[in-house]
């Protein structure tokens, strides 16, 4: 059965792979993207962002900003290893 997470993960999927198509991507998309981003979604943008700005002479500053943002929602370094503590514990626990 499709879950409420799923469903998100699934869309965010489909329109980055649009965008990914698209030498100038839509700004709907963007935007309905950075709406829908979760934690596990927004490092797969960000990459496919670097992507599109790194094949750019004069990368758009509309994209750079874009860029920033999403960088600056992923999780720092010590909040990941805290999260795959938690993580690595409930596996334990499971067992």
């Amino acid at each position: 059965m499709l879950d409420a997470e799923e469903a998100r993960r699934r869309y965010v999927e489909m329109l980055t792979d649009k965008v990914r198509e698209d030498r100038f991507p839509s700004v709907t998309q963007l935007n309905r993207i950075e709406a829908a981003l979760t934690p596990e979604t927004a490092g797969e943008y960000f990459e496919m962002l670097m992507d599109k700005i790194a094949s750019e002479r004069y990368p758009s500053p509309t994209m750079l900003g874009r860029l920033e943002n999403v960088a600056a929602q992923l999780p720092r370094r010590a909040q990941l290893r805290q999260l795959e503590a938690i993580l690595e514990s409930d596996e334990e626990d499971d067992e």
